[in-house]
């Protein structure tokens, strides 16, 4: 399968495959030195890690009720300890040239094949064999109606999550027909179920539209009490002109705790919009402090941008704005505490986990004119 990325124009195009090599091949992409990389985001890299002790050989279990912690199981003859993985991955390749059209010329057994033998398990499952990944992470993916997006965004995450040396998953959260979409429920949905399947630092909240241009583009956890947002630079939006403050939807990354304690997304967003100013809303009143990715380092911001696929417009939510001026009142109701769906199937894919889910949509969330 292959990926694109660019170079200075006197670099040698060529096409890079999952796994490392390269050849000649139509897919023509230019791609950076590794070395003029790690120069220009090592410190960004040292200051990301600076305050994150990750220890995934002491992590405790809970209870099933989730009370008290216990200690997990001693094997009696453990396995010898990875050392840790680098602050900048040595399979990074910078900047890529996304073509969805490229994409998805790959017929579906070659692609599954080849993300099989990269190390992907069933499920979209993926563990760094080479060093102990610093960052344990979920992908969650809401859908309906975007198997193409979908297609897309496998193929080309799962080696640019591979590049940076990262254990993950991708659970994608699917809603059936019946009712109006609901973006937060269905995080929310994802956030419950990939809990049952691992347990997973912090959740990364990924729109299937958007796609990261940059492998330098940190995937990593964010600190606790700093969820980090991620799409602030959009192909769709001014030619990448960083969106304002105020923006917190597209791609975000929030910490197990803190998402937790948030309460989650809001499930009452039924219809386009209001759901990602409702979280930031929830993230300041908890006094936590929203940040970007590259902050403080503005030399790399380009580093950040995201890639937009292109879609039908959906119809905005009519009710969005008056939900979202009441939303301080249900913050400690509205969310993971009050979340109900009807799970329809569980399948673990070979390039993700699926999770079908009906949602029932109540009679005074309904739109005006909406049956």
């Amino acid at each position: 399968m292959c990926m694109t990325a660019m170079l200075p124009p006197s670099g040698v195009a060529k096409t890079v495959l999952m796994g490392g090599s390269a050849k000649i091949g139509e897919w023509l992409i230019f791609s950076p030195t590794h070395s003029l990389l790690e120069r220009s985001s090592s410190l960004f890299y040292q200051q990301l890690y600076k305050k994150t002790d990750v220890a995934l050989f002491s992590q405790k279990s809970r209870d099933e009720d989730g009370s008290a912690p216990i200690e997990q199981k001693i094997d009696p003859e453990p396995k010898k300890k990875r050392q840790l993985c680098s602050l900048v991955s040595p399979k990074l390749i910078g900047w890529t040239n996304i073509s969805a059209e490229a994409i998805l010329k790959e017929k579906d057994d070659v692609v599954e094949r080849t993300m099989a033998e990269s190390g992907v398990e069933p499920g979209g499952k993926y563990q760094t064999k080479e060093c102990q990944s610093r960052s344990k992470i979920a992908i969650v993916v809401p859908l309906r109606n975007r198997t193409e997006h979908l297609q897309v965004f496998l193929r080309y995450m799962h080696p640019f999550l591979q590049r940076q040396q990262l254990d993950y998953a991708i659970i994608v959260a699917e809603q059936t027909e019946g009712s109006l979409f609901n973006r937060g429920a269905l995080m929310n949905v994802g956030f419950k179920e990939a809990q049952l399947l691992d347990n997973f630092q912090c959740f990364f909240f990924h729109d299937v539209d958007n796609l990261p241009e940059n492998d330098g583009n940190p995937y990593s956890c964010p600190e606790d009490g700093k969820p980090r947002h991620m799409t602030f630079s959009l192909s769709r939006w001014n030619n990448y002109k960083p969106f304002p403050g105020w923006y917190f939807g597209g791609v975000t990354a929030l910490t197990a705790n803190d998402f937790r304690k948030i309460n989650g997304f809001s499930n009452v967003y039924w219809g386009w919009g209001g759901e990602d100013d409702d979280l930031l809303r929830r993230i300041r009143f908890h006094k936590m402090t929203p940040t970007r990715a590259m902050d403080g380092y503005p030399s790399l911001i380009e580093m950040a941008r995201y890639k937009t696929l292109t879609h039908k417009k959906a119809e905005p939510s009519p009710i969005r704005h008056k939900l979202l001026r009441e939303g301080t009142k249900r913050l400690k109701s509205d969310g993971l505490k009050d979340l109900t769906y009807k799970k329809l199937a569980l399948e673990l894919k070979p390039l993700y986990t699926k999770v079908l889910v009906e949602l029932q949509q109540p009679a005074n969330r309904k739109a005006p004119g909406q049956h």
